[in-house]
């Protein structure tokens, strides 16, 4: 009476019953392989690229081309104040730009606090939507020293903001406050004047 198995009714030690073990065995095998290597891999299949992160880390670098810094020794400092989450692809994005580009004769230094008491000095000094709070505590803490305040909250440009993010018809846009811009002790060029959607 031939041995029953998982396998059919035959005995293992026939050659054609240990292939068929084998085979399904590597097959098993292969499954289990495959499965360990997609879970390896999800978060990098599945992560989306931050576009927004992207596109603000463009717009912030090509901002030192419309304005004039009092203070050109040193590096140039841009410093994101937010929370870590919030930070990091913004952060990544200028790290990339920082690695290829220059202010002037400047080196770029990217920054990331969660506070603005965190910050001795910057250049330009962007403020997360969730730290919209503390502008006027940036505005009185740089007055005159040459920073460049960025929000990007709605209604920021015109209570002080030199600079402030805002999306119009799905598209990454920007309002200007001149009379802050040269309250922080900086020249804007007036080809600036001309990029902006609104100019307080």
């Amino acid at each position: 009476m031939k041995k029953k198995t998982i396998f059919g009714d035959c005995k293992l030690r026939h050659a054609r019953c240990l292939k068929a073990f084998m085979r399904k065995l590597l097959f098993i095998l292969i499954g289990f392989l495959a499965l360990s290597a997609d879970i390896v891999k999800f978060p990098f299949i599945y992560q989306r690229e931050d576009t927004n992160a992207k596109i603000k880390a463009v717009f912030l670098y090509n901002f030192t081309r419309y304005f004039e810094w009092p203070n050109k020794s040193g590096s140039f400092i841009i410093t994101i104040v937010g929370e870590d989450n919030q930070n990091q692809n913004l952060i990544a994005e200028l790290n990339k730009v920082a690695a290829s580009k220059m202010v002037g004769n400047q080196k770029i230094e990217i920054k990331g606090v969660r506070e603005i008491k965190e910050v001795d000095h910057a250049h330009i000094l962007f403020l997360h939507t969730d730290k919209s709070n503390h502008l006027a505590d940036a505005i009185a803490k740089y007055k005159g020293k040459g920073t460049l305040i960025i929000t990007e909250k709605a209604g920021l440009a015109k209570v002080g903001a030199a600079i402030n993010f805002i999306v119009e018809e799905n598209k990454q846009k920007f309002e200007l406050n001149e009379a802050s811009a040269s309250k922080a002790g900086l020249k804007i060029s007036s080809a600036l004047r001309n990029l902006a959607a609104a100019n307080y």
